[in-house]
């Protein structure tokens, strides 16, 4: 066998100190494809950018044809090894040939002056890439499949030994892709060329491969054969998927469409990720924009998230309208579906040829805004500013690939979405005949806590404009506690009221970060008791030890062995109340909790507020309150 022209030895890869993966064993030899696979944010890309030099390694070697990379110069290694990264940055007035001339200064120096040989290895670095013809168009106003064609041209000129390619097919049709994977062959096939690339479409790696590592979330396998790394159990492995997903991914013969693979962790588990209705939107607007423009309907759309996470996607259908065009993408949650998972957001999109706005609102679906507090102004359709921002980049972007310099008039749709609607928080905050089009990352995370954190702090917006002076805010973990409020304090119905959730700890931030003065914790004691150990957040995937808590507060009153034993194995707080009451110790047990969640109450506010708690039962009723509690309740009913 051939030396390895790239080469890994015990390497460990990660940022700061706590590697990513380590004892990472690979090589690829001349005339080789490695192929890296594995669900998105494993590390493939940080591994590429270990192997390039990019970041430093957290032990092990890397070695460059035989010698550590770390003995190179940057410009010694530049002419031996390149690197394609996806390209988003703007350039200033610069060619297709320019761009890719740049290639070249490893051998021209910092000056770029270009020889007579220099200026033919940039064209026959554009020729092979299959860009020869974009050579005088403005970077800029090239499609981003084009782009990926002159980078690769680009590290083509550098005439390295080793190019490192991280998902270079992003972004391209599958037309498209399977021109740029066959120019790979070329390269390495042809002229030599150890080409290491991270793919994360598997019928194109299959394809292309001529060995394989797979890089798992917690490590990285060695040099697999193709037949090894891509057999059933591997690839269920590999990205965690059950006997049926796989069916369902890999198990019929009809050509799929892309699925969005991007996965996070949530214990032993890998959870795919979806995008957002404001994603959808704005890959909808590109969509129907392209076909406007260029007279072609699109494969797939893609775009960059504010999360920096690429999704690509097929359209569900793109089309000629009267004054237009509109195309359509399905609502994707992932494995964190919601009520919006499956439904078609439609994005209808007219040329104005005559600005340069880009005008953006709200369709069929899509609710209105009816009051103060929200993203948008009362009478504004409900799609936040991140989505708006997010549409308007993609367009931009299709507008600077056609050199069209007239403006759009967008209207979203979703279809379905005033049915929908109605079994979301929408009409309760202000939303009113539709959803809303939401979304800060762009991408949906499972069990992320980030919408309902979203849909609390519209609520608090909402509440400070309610609230009098000194402003009172109650709080309530969910509807048990409302219920509760309207029975017992209906004297409170002016009071702005907002739900937590299970989120206690940063709702009361909110609070603090809203001015508010005197806030009242009104909750069932299931949940409630767990503030009593400064759990902040009461999800029972985060702490469930209500039992545990009644047992040591038992136990700090003079509860013998046998009634802390009975508490700790009681199934409900209901459970544990009957047997303090059988003991004739409820009332010094539910003293000594309540002091300890007014401490933590007091430990979070930070003294930004003044802050109590009030716990009661379905069962049992009115339970009791903190000491600050008593003191706001009494001065409420006074005022």
């Amino acid at each position: 066998m051939k030396e390895f022209l790239c080469e890994t030895q015990e390497l460990a890869i990660g940022y700061g100190k706590t590697p990513l993966a380590s004892g990472i064993a690979l090589g690829a030899n001349p005339g080789q494809i490695l192929v890296l696979v594995g669900p998105n944010g494993a590390g493939k890309s940080t591994l590429l950018k270990t192997l390039a030099g990019q970041l430093a390694p957290l032990g092990g070697t890397v070695l460059l044809d035989g010698q550590d990379l770390t003995a190179y110069t940057g410009t010694a290694r530049a002419q031996k090894l390149a690197l394609m990264l996806p390209h988003t940055r703007r350039t200033e007035l610069t060619t297709c040939f320019e761009f890719a001339a740049a290639g070249r200064i490893p051998y021209t120096g910092r000056l770029g002056i270009l020889s007579d040989a220099d200026r033919q290895a940039v064209q026959d670095a554009l020729e092979i890439a299959g860009a020869a013809h974009l050579a005088d168009r403005d970077f800029n106003c090239i499609s981003d499949g084009q782009r990926q064609r002159v980078l690769l041209a680009r590290a083509i000129c550098q005439q390295p030994k080793v190019l490192l390619l991280d998902e270079p097919t992003s972004f391209l049709d599958i037309k498209g892709k399977i021109e740029l994977l066959t120019i790979l062959q070329k390269l390495a096939h042809e002229q030599g060329l150890a080409v290491i690339v991270s793919l994360h479409e598997l019928d194109m790696a299959q394809k292309i491969a001529d060995a394989v590592v797979c890089v798992f979330p917690d490590h990285v396998s060695g040099v697999l054969t193709p037949d090894a790394a891509f057999a059933p159990d591997n690839i269920r492995a590999l990205y965690a998927l059950s006997e049926e997903q796989y069916t369902a991914l890999f198990g019929q013969t009809k050509p799929q469409k892309p699925t969005f693979e991007h996965y996070v962790r949530s214990g032993q588990k890998l959870l795919r990720c979806g995008y957002t209705t404001g994603t959808c939107a704005a890959l909808g607007a590109a969509g129907a924009a392209r076909l406007l423009l260029t007279g072609h309907v699109p494969e797939t759309v893609a775009l960059r998230t504010p999360k920096g996470i690429v999704v690509e996607v097929a359209p569900l259908f793109c089309r000629r309208t009267d004054t237009g065009a509109e195309c359509a993408i399905e609502k994707d949650g992932g494995d964190d579906v919601d009520v919006t998972t499956g439904l078609p957001v439609i994005a209808t999109v007219e040329l104005l040829p005559g600005c340069t706005d880009i005008r953006i609102d709200g369709g069929r679906g899509v609710g209105r805004v009816t009051k103060p507090g929200l993203d948008q102004p009362v009478g504004a359709a409900a799609i936040n500013h991140v989505p708006r921002q997010m549409i308007a980049e993609a367009l931009r972007r299709e507008a600077e690939a056609a050199c069209y310099t007239g403006g759009f008039a967008v209207t979203i749709s979703i279809q379905n979405g005033e049915e929908v609607a109605r079994r979301t928080f929408n009409p309760h905050i202000g939303v009113e005949g539709g959803l809303s089009v939401l979304g800060t990352s762009g991408i949906v995370e499972p069990m992320s806590q980030q919408a309902i954190l979203d849909t609390i702090q519209l609520e608090m917006n909402q509440a400070v404009l309610r609230a009098g002076t000194p402003k009172r805010l109650i709080l309530a973990p969910g509807n048990y506690g409302l219920d509760y409020l309207h029975d017992t304090y209906p004297a409170f119905a002016a009071i702005p009221v907002v739900k937590t959730s299970n989120f206690i700890g940063d709702t009361l931030d909110m609070a603090a970060s809203a001015g508010f003065e005197q806030v009242l914790l009104v909750g069932h004691v299931g949940k409630l008791v767990k503030v009593a150990g400064g759990i902040m957040n009461t999800h029972s995937h985060t702490a469930d030890c209500r039992t545990e808590l009644f047992c040591t507060h038992a136990a700090l009153c003079g509860a013998g062995r046998e009634l802390c034993a009975a508490l700790y194995a009681a199934a409900t707080t209901d459970a544990c109340l009957e047997l303090l009451d059988a003991a004739g110790l409820r009332a010094p047990v539910l003293e000594s909790l309540l002091d300890a969640i007014q401490l933590h109450l007091d430990r979070r506010a930070g003294e930004a507020f003044r802050v109590g708690a009030v716990l009661f039962s379905n069962q049992h009723g009115p339970l009791g309150a903190t000491q600050t509690a008593k003191e706001l309740l009494e001065q409420w009913n006074n005022a």
